[in-house]
């Protein structure tokens, strides 16, 4: 297939999936407060908000989500485990939401807390880990807390719960994800990487992210780990990598799948199929974006938001794409980071500046 067929077919399908877009992902942050104060949080979390969402707030809210499809809904914060109601808003969410899990430190992941959020309905749990070690993990998290998160990921397996360790790859400790991911593999785990920004506490430390080189290097190591353990043990933020995997290109042009979201990839989920919602019932996007511009779930409704936005309208039209991401023959399964482009250009249509395909 030459590229004219390919940009034209993918062309119409991310056109038809677009107009179909819905909101299946929410990350929650239930709330800013933690119990660790990491050094490169990029939430900078500490204290709770002023005006997060009540028990009985955020019980509306994800009725509210659920109303408008929501297939995953995935606790974080801050640190979600400091909340007094966790047990009873989990329990509530897993009862009218398919898909429920949660992003945590594990710090308070102990027996007896690990088995009461199983009873609340919790099978997916995602925990932080920044080393292969505890030199690494604990000079970001404190002493004593890589401990913490390996019991805390036994407690998990033991409930029965499907667990990932969640990686922020850095150059801190990049040298260290073969190890990491064969610590995965030795406690029965599944890995997901995501790369570190420099934001939140971890601001200014620009020389910890990582260069295009090592992006391409990570993310070819990583496609070809999945070839060997399946894709659902390793996680990845795979974008450009597209530009490589046939395979994906053959499905996204095949005449006989549809252009749904299990059949057609449309790169960049955000405003499409994912949003986050910050603790205070706020609608935003990746990277921040358009923070206090789409309203807030304690007034509005979530699907008059998604269908109805002129943001995200502007968003989904990859028309609109500058520079290299605008020219590029894979842009309707990329797209690129929308994220990297608005937080280092301030134009969330601007060329992507850190893809590394053709560099």
């Amino acid at each position: 297939m030459n590229q004219d067929n390919f940009l034209e077919i993918t062309r119409q399908k991310y056109t038809g999936a677009v107009k179909k877009a819905r909101p299946l992902i929410v990350g929650f942050h239930f709330t800013n407060a933690c119990n660790l104060r990491c050094k490169l949080c990029g939430a900078a979390a500490d204290q709770p908000l002023a005006d997060e969402l009540t028990t009985q707030e955020a019980y509306k809210a994800i009725d509210n989500m659920a109303e408008a499809g929501l297939a995953h809904l995935s606790f974080g914060g801050g640190e979600p485990t400091v909340r007094q109601d966790l047990i009873p808003v989990l329990r509530y969410a897993t009862r009218r939401i398919n898909s429920v899990g949660m992003v945590t430190n594990g710090y308070l992941l102990d027996a007896q807390f690990t088995s009461e959020l199983a009873r609340a309905g919790l099978r997916q749990v995602m925990i932080s880990l920044d080393g292969a070690g505890p030199e690494t993990h604990d000079a970001n998290r404190g002493a004593g807390s890589y401990e913490k998160v390996i019991q805390a990921i036994k407690n998990s397996l033991r409930e029965g719960m499907s667990t990932r360790i969640s990686f922020t790859i850095n150059q801190s400790n990049f040298q260290e994800l073969k190890d990491v991911l064969a610590l995965a593999l030795e406690l029965e785990v599944a890995l997901n990487v995501q790369e570190f920004r420099a934001g939140g506490r971890g601001a200014g430390r620009d020389s910890l992210v990582l260069t295009r080189e090592q992006r391409r290097e990570m993310q070819r190591y990583l496609f070809e780990a999945q070839k060997t353990h399946g894709a659902a043990r390793i996680g990845f933020e795979n974008r450009y990598i597209i530009s490589e995997d046939e395979n994906t290109k053959k499905i996204c042009t095949d005449p006989n799948l549809s252009d749904d979201f299990y059949d057609y990839c449309v790169g960049c989920f955000t405003g499409i199929y994912s949003f986050f919602l910050k603790s205070n019932g706020e609608v935003r996007l990746c990277g921040r974006y358009a923070e206090g511009l789409l309203g807030n779930l304690k007034e509005k409704s979530l699907s008059d938001i998604w269908r109805n936005s002129e943001i995200l309208l502007q968003l989904r039209d990859r028309e609109n794409l500058k520079g290299r991401c605008g020219s590029c023959v894979n842009r309707y399964i990329c797209g690129g980071c929308r994220r990297d482009a608005y937080s280092m250009t301030g134009d969330i249509m601007a060329e992507d500046p850190m893809c590394w395909r053709g560099r």
